[in-house]
């Protein structure tokens, strides 16, 4: 019987060990960030054509605010193009849809309170109501026509273009950007803040600087000590819901002379503008207070 000839052993390849994830860099954090925020506001415009909501409404305008009131002033501290034509249309998007979030807080905040208030009965008289009413519907359907058009695909692809140019900004590169932006807002906050008392206008826009600071400071969070950016964010959602309120009664008072001029005597409607505007004073002082407070904080970025 012939020997069996001597077969050499084979050693069993090894499966290679995975290769190191890569870890993620402040830039690529950051543009995973402002993802986020067109993954929200997509999600937000689905709801709306399927039925409109406010709190729908809401989501889809913040959504677009914390992009348009950021990335400008972020891109600019950085080298490269600026993605002028993202921020343009979604700008666009989102003012399409403004008048109907003012007849929502009227109908649904400002007149409530007012009514609870007291002195002036339970509910707003009838044909005041249906005209307001009416009106909103109209809003509503007007700010549904302006989604149908709003498609995000097209920002969608610029940002992702615009942010692939910039996946090579060191993590030191963007904080220094970070710092610049938010003394940046910062100061505009503070020269718009002083002349918040002189009507609606300049309260808007004590507004808008408060919360371009507030969404500034969230984006870059992750830069800084965690403590000092959250001491800010928090006072900053005190000032912004002070204005807020200022500008929510001050809007009421305007809306109701613009859509019901031929009831502009009535007594109501005198009673509503009358109350707005004590209120919208009276919470004008409370967000004055609040910047002050904020005024001590340490500024954190400058260090």
């Amino acid at each position: 019987m012939s020997a069996i000839p001597h077969q050499p052993s084979q050693s069993i390849p090894r499966p290679r060990p995975p290769k190191a994830a890569k870890p993620p860099s402040a830039i690529a954090d950051l543009c995973a960030t402002y993802d986020g925020y067109l993954a929200k506001a997509t999600k937000a415009r689905a709801a709306l054509l399927r039925k409109y909501e406010s709190k729908s409404l809401h989501a889809w305008r913040v959504s677009l605010r914390r992009i348009t009131a950021t990335l400008d002033r972020v891109a600019a501290a950085l080298p490269g193009e600026q993605p002028d034509g993202v921020l343009a249309q979604l700008k666009e998007f989102r003012n399409a849809t403004g008048g109907a979030r003012d007849l929502d807080i009227l109908l649904d905040e400002t007149l409530p309170a007012f009514l609870a208030h007291g002195g002036h009965g339970d509910r707003l008289d009838g044909e005041l109501l249906h005209a307001l009413n009416t009106r909103r519907v109209h809003g509503h359907q007007e700010a549904i026509e302006g989604l149908k058009k709003a498609r995000l695909t097209t920002a969608v692809h610029h940002f992702h273009a615009w942010a692939e140019t910039h996946r090579n900004v060191t993590e030191d590169e963007l904080r220094a950007a970070a710092a610049g932006v938010i003394d940046t807002r910062f100061r505009q906050l503070r020269k718009r803040a002083a002349r918040m008392h002189e009507g609606r206008i300049r309260l808007h826009r004590a507004r808008t600087a408060t919360k371009k600071l507030r969404y500034t400071i969230e984006l870059f969070q992750p830069l800084f000590p965690r403590e000092a950016s959250q001491a800010w964010l928090e006072k900053l959602a005190e000032v912004q819901s002070h204005l807020g309120e200022a500008h929510d009664r001050l809007t009421a008072r305007a809306l109701c002379k613009e859509l019901l001029p031929a009831s502009s005597e009535h007594a109501q409607l005198r009673a509503l503008r009358k109350w707005a505007k004590h209120t919208s004073g009276e919470a004008a002082a409370k967000a004055e207070h609040s910047l002050e407070r904020l005024d001590k904080l340490g500024h954190y970025w400058r260090h």
